[in-house]
């Protein structure tokens, strides 16, 4: 993970200690942020969505500052790497279209140079489970019309599953949002060139990376590690093709960008994920406290060591703004219920903190965009029968 600058101080280090028994590798946190164990009265009210109290104001004023430094501290005085290229893009975000990457792309529009583009790496994987599964569903109505029927309600539901040869085997749901937020980031940044990267993933080609992937993932060793390296694989090695706008033709394509911007932490610290959700439901507030909990102490053994050794294959480097220690300090000290409140719906209360300052920055489509897995967003995940036990231990060769 890259340190930068006098957040040195507050970083909790991560040591990477080989054990002689297994000549395996395990990471240790040094320190660990503790949450604060605070829970709001039983009879604490629902915030209004569109006018926040003025406590919540106040934290979403400041988180969002916060926030806004930890990008600043991660973009500025990179290097080009050829300097003769002027106008190249230094920086890409790895993007979906959620609202994770979506504010950190505004806030990197806000501290790089007009004139310098910047890469929306978006992935796409070629599934076949998927788009059998779909054509199964399609063949088996009989008549002409059924059909017609069929496919336009499978299309409707899950745009991802087209089934027709060439482009539409990649029109995963991550393309589909990530064009849609595109256009968001057009609109109220209408002055920067945004280089929307296409990265389609032939099944064939992700199969022969395979084994490489999984010797770069170790000792993470699951379908679920798995396919989630698959999609940084490919998404950080940045080939494919470029747009600039929802309309505009496509080009082939290859960033040149060095450093690369990830969401990832903004789930653990403020309750996005359903885990968050399916814990305050079964005891309370304090559940919700001790889930987050969990999540930050096993965060980098989980997630940042996999995430680091994959990206660096293809010579790229990954800076994470959520998880600038002090952004993390920040938000371990809030209240719980100013950070996710699961009494709101789905695309409201998980991340609410977030997706309020998200709809205050202008970004309203991604601030009520629901959470979507990376691998089933961009198709990586269970591309073979028998695969939906995402816990399941592959075998490393």
């Amino acid at each position: 993970m890259t340190l930068l600058g006098d957040e040195l101080a507050h970083v909790p280090v991560i040591i990477l200690t080989r054990a002689p028994e297994a000549g395996r590798y395990r990471s240790e946190w040094l320190s660990v942020t503790t949450l604060n164990p605070a829970l709001p009265p039983a009879d604490s009210k629902v915030p209004e969505w569109k006018v926040p109290p003025e406590q919540l104001s106040s934290s979403i004023d400041a988180f969002m500052a916060t926030l806004d430094e930890s990008v600043k501290l991660r973009v500025q005085h990179i290097p080009s790497i050829n300097v003769s290229a002027a106008g190249q893009p230094r920086v890409g975000i790895l993007f979906s279209g959620g609202i994770d990457c979506s504010v950190i792309a505004y806030l990197a529009h806000q501290h790089l140079p007009i004139e310098e583009p910047i890469d929306l790496l978006n992935v796409a994987f070629e599934n076949p489970r998927v788009l059998k599964a779909n054509t199964s569903q399609i063949s088996k109505k009989t008549s002409t019309q059924k059909k017609r029927d069929v496919q336009e309600d499978v299309l409707d539901s899950q745009p991802e599953a087209a089934t027709q040869a060439g482009e539409g085997m990649y029109d995963v749901p991550d393309r589909l949002t990530g064009l849609e937020q595109l256009e968001e980031l057009r609109r109220i940044c209408p002055d920067r060139l945004w280089h929307f990267v296409e990265v389609d993933v032939p099944y064939e080609e992700c199969q022969t990376e395979r084994v490489k992937i999984e010797r770069l993932m170790y000792p993470s060793q699951t379908i679920m590690d798995l396919s989630l390296a698959l999609a940084l694989y490919f998404a950080s090695r940045g080939i494919g093709t470029k747009r600039t706008s929802v309309t505009s033709g496509r080009l082939p394509y290859t960033s040149p960008a060095r450093v690369l911007l990830s969401g990832l932490g903004s789930d653990e610290l403020l309750g996005g994920y359903a885990r968050h959700r399916h814990a305050f439901t079964r005891n309370s507030w304090q559940g919700l406290v001790n889930e987050l909990q969990l999540d930050l102490t096993r965060l980098p053994s989980r997630n940042l060591g996999r995430d680091d050794r994959v990206i660096s294959a293809n010579g790229k480097e990954t800076r994470y703004p959520y998880l600038s220690l002090t952004l993390v300090d920040f938000v371990a000290k809030l209240p719980v219920e100013v950070k996710a409140d699961p009494r709101l719906s789905e695309g409201m209360g998980d991340k609410m903190l977030l997706r309020m300052a998200a709809a205050k920055l202008g970004l309203v489509t991604a601030s009520q965009r629901r959470k979507r897995a990376m691998q089933f967003g961009s198709r990586s995940a269970r591309m073979e029968s028998g695969e939906k036990d995402g816990k399941r231990t592959i075998s490393v060769s």
